[in-house]
């Protein structure tokens, strides 16, 4: 199956047989909706690989839910929570530096996990999700392979300071 069909089809937390890693995210009351937009921030970058990073268009085919959080984001914040990033910077990661792909995910009670097949590199991608008001502690990064669990931490978490609407 592709993985534009695993987005849209494995939703029961279907797991490769190895090298995978998790991404768990927890104690969030509007967990389907950031699951939802990110869901659709991967599947609209499969659908424009080749649009480059830089075109203003990207900012019309994202989820709103997103994009119009990230425009909240000031200089200030970015410096203090380095895992936020622009929309074009975030676009660039998916074209250039990409080394994973989504396998499945799972809806749970005030959260989700999203399984993907080789290594997320969070601090690039992250932002899709951190953007929409989830604070770092709430999301954990899971290596199945080594059992390891990785925290996510930055200077300053913008979300314990300020809201995105």
């Amino acid at each position: 199956m592709t993985e534009q069909g695993n987005i849209q089809l494995n939703v029961k937390g279907e797991k490769p047989l190895k090298g995978y890693e998790i991404i768990r995210v927890r104690n969030i009351n509007n967990a389907k909706e950031v699951l939802e937009n990110f869901k659709n921030a991967v599947f609209t970058f499969l659908k424009n690989k080749t649009l480059s990073y830089e075109d203003p268009k990207w900012e019309q085919l994202l989820p709103q839910g997103i994009v119009n959080k990230i425009k909240q984001l000031d200089d200030d914040n970015k410096k203090y929570d380095e895992l936020l990033y622009d929309v074009d910077s975030t676009i660039y990661s998916f074209q250039k530096i990409k080394e994973w792909e989504w396998y499945s995910s799972l809806e749970t009670e005030k959260g989700f996990d999203i399984i993907v097949k080789g290594n997320f590199n969070a601090t690039q991608f992250i932002s899709f999700i951190h953007c929409q008001n989830v604070p770092l502690e709430n999301i954990k990064i899971i290596n199945a392979d080594k059992q390891e669990v990785y925290e996510l931490k930055t200077i300053r978490d913008y979300t314990t300071y300020k809201i995105l609407k």
